[in-house]
C-alpha cells in the first residue's frame, strides 16, 4: 500500500505548496498541484494529479492544469536544453497512451461482466429500503439499476473492514456503462463514504436521463443521489438533470456538459469557490448558481415541494458574481 512520505530534496521548494505525496517509484512522485491544489477523492483515495520525476530532468508535472515545476532553486539547478524537453514530452506522452489503454481494459472488463446487474439483483428489502429512505422509489431504482451489495470488504490503513454498500452503476450517453460507484454504510467515518468499483479511473458524471442529449438547459447537482431526487422532483424525463461526482470533477468530466447552453449549477453549503472554478471552465456567461442554505435533497425531503415549487426555486439561481 502506498503511504504519504516526503518529495526529494530536489523539490524542496514545492513541499510547502502541496499535500498527500506519495511514492510510487524509486525516481516518481505524487502530490496535489502548487497550482490547481486538489483534495481527497470522494472515495477516499488521495489526489495525484501531479506528478515528479528524478529520472532524466528533474521535473513536475501536472495532469490536470498541464503545469511545469522545474526546481529551479535547487543549487545545482540547470535549465532544460530542447532536447531534454523533447526527450521528457515523448516518455509523457507515451505514458499517458499506456494509462488510457489500460483504463480502456478495465471499462471493457467491466462491460462484459455486467457487474452493475449482479448488485442490482441483489437489492434485497433492506437495500430497496435504504434507496427508499434516500427519496428513490422502486421504480427508478430499477430504471438506474441501482443496487445492493450485504458484505462489502476493504481494506483501508492496512486494516480489514466489512460493511455494506449501496451501488450506483454510472451510464455514459445511449447507457454506455462507465463505472460503478459504491455508498458505503455502516464504516468509521474516516474511512470515506465513496468507493468505485474501477479505481484510478476518470470519475464520470452521473446521467439522469443517459438518452438525453445534454444540450439547451442543463442542471448541475453536486453528487449523484442529488440529482436523482432533483430530476424525480421535477417530474419531467425531457428535464437534463446531471450529477458530478465530486465538488472538484476532472475538466475531462465536464467536457459532456460544454454543449449546454445554459448551466445551473446547484451545490451544497460553503461552495462559492468551487462554483467559480466549475463556472470557467463550463462557461461563465451561461452559468448560473444556486448554493440553497441545505443540501438539495435534504431540502426536497423535509420540505416536499411541489415540481413547480422546485423549479420557481432552481429559477432563482443567479449569475456568478451576480
Amino acid at each position: 500500500m502506498i503511504r504519504e512520505t516526503s518529495l526529494p530534496q530536489i523539490f524542496a521548494q514545492y513541499t510547502p505548496l502541496v499535500s498527500y505525496i506519495q511514492q510510487h517509484s524509486a525516481t516518481e512522485w505524487s502530490s496535489s498541484c502548487p497550482a490547481c491544489k486538489g483534495d481527497k477523492h470522494d472515495d477516499g483515495s488521495l489526489p495525484d494529479r501531479c506528478r515528479w520525476f528524478t529520472s532524466g530532468k528533474s521535473v513536475g508535472w501536472c495532469r490536470r492544469c498541464g503545469s511545469l515545476f522545474w526546481p529551479d532553486k535547487a543549487p545545482d539547478y540547470k535549465p532544460p536544453t530542447p532536447a531534454e524537453l523533447e526527450y521528457w514530452r515523448i516518455e509523457r506522452v507515451k505514458a499517458e497512451q499506456e494509462r488510457k489503454r489500460s483504463a480502456e481494459r478495465a471499462i471493457e472488463n467491466l462491460r462484459s461482466s455486467r457487474i452493475w446487474e449482479q448488485y442490482h439483483k441483489a437489492l434485497n428489502n433492506e437495500g430497496r429500503e435504504y434507496w427508499r429512505q434516500r427519496g428513490i422509489p422502486d421504480s427508478l431504482q430499477n430504471y438506474w439499476k441501482l443496487g445492493w451489495v450485504d458484505e462489502y470488504m476493504l481494506q483501508y490503513a492496512g486494516n480489514d473492514y466489512m460493511g455494506q454498500s449501496a451501488t450506483i452503476p454510472i451510464f455514459g450517453a445511449g447507457w454506455q456503462p462507465l463505472n460503478v460507484k459504491h455508498r458505503l454504510l455502516h464504516l468509521p467515518g474516516n474511512i470515506g463514504k465513496y468507493r468505485y468499483e474501477l479505481r484510478g479511473q476518470q470519475q464520470p458524471v452521473f446521467l439522469t436521463n443517459p438518452d438525453a442529449a445534454l444540450d439547451g438547459q442543463v442542471f448541475v447537482i453536486e453528487g449523484e443521489i442529488k440529482a436523482m431526487v432533483t430530476w424525480l422532483t421535477l417530474a419531467d424525463r425531457n428535464t437534463k438533470v446531471v450529477g458530478l461526482p465530486g465538488i472538484t470533477p476532472s475538466n475531462e468530466a465536464l467536457t459532456v456538459i460544454l454543449s449546454a447552453e445554459r448551466v445551473t449549477l446547484v451545490l451544497d453549503p460553503g461552495a462559492d469557490d468551487a462554483a467559480l472554478r466549475l463556472a470557467n471552465i463550463i462557461g461563465i456567461k451561461k452559468c448560473r448558481v444556486l448554493i440553497p442554505p441545505m443540501k438539495i435533497d435534504d431540502a426536497i425531503m423535509a420540505i416536499n415541494p411541489s415540481k413547480t415549487e422546485l423549479a420557481n426555486l432552481l429559477a432563482t439561481a443567479q449569475p456568478i458574481g451576480g
